[in-house]
């Protein structure tokens, strides 16, 4: 549980993920800062949460002002470059924070009535004073499904991916549907073909800006590989001993390339 009302009181160290527009405050090798209070007195006026734990030491984000300047000898970087450079513990804390950063920046209104909201200390939320209405942050979930044909797997590239960087099939659950039905849905209307034998793996919080991605395997069943070009530049069966380049280890992406991977070429 995230803590607003829990700010650092004592002059020790803690690891501190200071945010400002989806960037994290950084020195120039890229470390973040673990340091006192002291160091940063604006958590003293800016909105200060306690966000979990890290290599034994409190974790703690700090909203940085837009009009404030970053201290001496530190840097912005942005949280997609930190993933790249970071273990997964300290990026899920990034990521993490700068999704307290989001929720806070979206939702200074009500939802409701349109009165200025304020936070409420004991929990992440925030508080209409003027209809009582209390909103929470918004968690999208969807899927993602590394789909295999004999020795093959079906990769391709949106138009986000980087250029050369292939991946798997992934959408948003619609409402009203079952993580499964996301699941057969999406794989028909961006690829045309039916799959089956739909295997849960695990999920991985991805925070661009608020999505919960449950990972699946499933076997191809029928139909010919049709992309939409509206979702995907460009795609197909790829042999499992011979992939182009993939999202880097640590995506959830990666990891379900990796279990069908062991799957299929150790049984065939």
């Amino acid at each position: 549980m995230i803590h607003p009302a829990d700010t650092p009181k004592q002059k020790h160290a803690v690891h501190w993920f200071i945010v400002q527009g989806n960037q994290l405050l950084t020195d120039p090798n890229g470390k973040l800062p673990c340091a006192d209070i002291d160091q940063f007195p604006l958590a003293e006026t800016e909105y200060t949460a306690k966000i979990g734990e890290l290599e034994g030491r409190s974790a703690y984000v700090l909203l940085w002002p837009a009009a404030e300047a970053e201290p001496a000898g530190y840097r912005w970087t942005p949280l997609r470059q930190l993933f790249l450079n970071s273990n997964a513990e300290t990026f899920a804390l990034a990521g993490r924070a700068c999704q307290v950063q989001h929720f806070l920046q979206t939702h200074q209104y009500c939802g409701r009535c349109g009165s200025d909201t304020v936070h409420v200390e004991h929990e992440l939320a925030v508080l209409c004073p003027q209809c009582d209405f209390v909103c929470y942050p918004r968690i999208s979930p969807c899927i993602i499904v590394a789909i295999y044909r004999g020795t093959d797997i079906l990769l391709a590239r949106g138009n986000r991916h980087p250029e050369g960087v292939f991946s798997l099939l992934a959408g948003f659950v619609e409402s009203g549907e079952s993580l499964e039905e996301a699941v057969h849905r999406e794989v028909f209307e961006e690829a045309g073909i039916e799959i089956c034998d739909i295997h849960y793996a695990f999920s991985q919080p991805w925070p661009f800006p608020h999505s919960l991605m449950a990972g699946f395997t499933a076997q191809w069943k029928s139909g010919d590989l049709t992309l939409d070009p509206s979702e995907l530049i460009e795609g197909g069966w790829f042999p499992l001993d011979d992939l182009p380049q993939i999202p880097p280890a640590g995506t959830i992406a990666s990891r379900l390339i990796a279990i069908v991977k062991a799957e299929v070429l150790d049984a065939s």
